[in-house]
């Protein structure tokens, strides 16, 4: 009898077309160097996007901050009635204040932190009501006559920058911030211009505070990278502010 090759040749195709434990192997072990592959990419891109979103929320503080600084600072030595009133009487000797005295007109004072602390600035002037000249706090005058506020900037234990208002109790304005530094542009010479920058002590021994037209202030904020190859642990923010109201 013969055979039916047919048929063996059938059965041979059906053998040969099933898959083998090693191939599925192969391909589970290709599956997941790709898998490892793309979970390395969404974990790189996750970081990325995380310290996207950090810097940026650093770079806002450090605009929010400038901003509340400069406008205060160029506010000082303001009072609404400059035709019928001189500095002097408007903003009077102020004595025994926490961070420093004032003279007669002047508009701001300092004092210098001891054993590398932070310093402080106070910035002082009046505002009319209703003229919407904010304080360091935001807060704007609306009580129906003229204001004095004593605007206190420093940086507390927790590595924030607050402000106090006429001596009241400090309200942090930003976190993230491990110093403050000021150096005042004063006009030792009495030329009309700057012509050098002292600290506030050097400003207080030489009896200089009438002659300041600027401050430059330096934040420093601590650095959300510093664990980062090459990243220092801090980073400085510098802004020359020049005072608005200064002869």
């Amino acid at each position: 009898m013969r055979s039916r090759p047919g048929i063996a040749h059938g059965w041979h195709c059906r053998r040969q077309s099933g898959v083998s434990l090693v191939e599925v192997l192969v391909a589970m072990v290709i599956a997941l160097f790709m898998l490892a592959a793309l979970m390395t990419v969404f974990l790189n891109l996750r970081g990325t996007v995380r310290d996207q979103e950090r810097l940026a929320a650093l770079q806002d503080s450090e605009r929010l901050v400038m901003t509340m600084l400069a406008n205060t600072v160029q506010s000082a030595g303001y009072f609404p009635d400059p035709l019928n009133q001189v500095a002097a009487d408007a903003l009077p000797a102020l004595a025994g204040g926490a961070f420093g005295d004032f003279a007669a007109g002047q508009a701001l004072v300092g004092q210098s932190g001891a054993d590398g602390t932070s310093d402080t600035l106070t910035a002082r002037f009046v505002t009319a009501s209703g003229d919407g000249i904010m304080n360091c706090q935001g807060a704007a005058n609306a009580s129906g006559a003229n204001v004095a506020y004593l605007n206190t900037f420093a940086v507390n234990a927790a590595n924030e920058l607050t402000c106090a208002v006429n001596g009241g109790a400090p309200v942090p304005l930003a976190g993230g911030i491990t110093a403050l530094r000021v150096r005042y542009g004063t006009d030792t010479s009495n030329g009309g211009n700057v012509d050098t920058y002292l600290s506030a002590s050097a400003v207080t021994a030489g009896a200089l505070w009438g002659q300041v037209r600027s401050a430059r202030v330096t934040l420093t904020f601590a650095n959300p990278f510093a664990g980062q190859p090459g990243q220092p642990a801090t980073l400085g923010w510098t802004q020359t502010i020049s005072l608005m109201n200064r002869p």
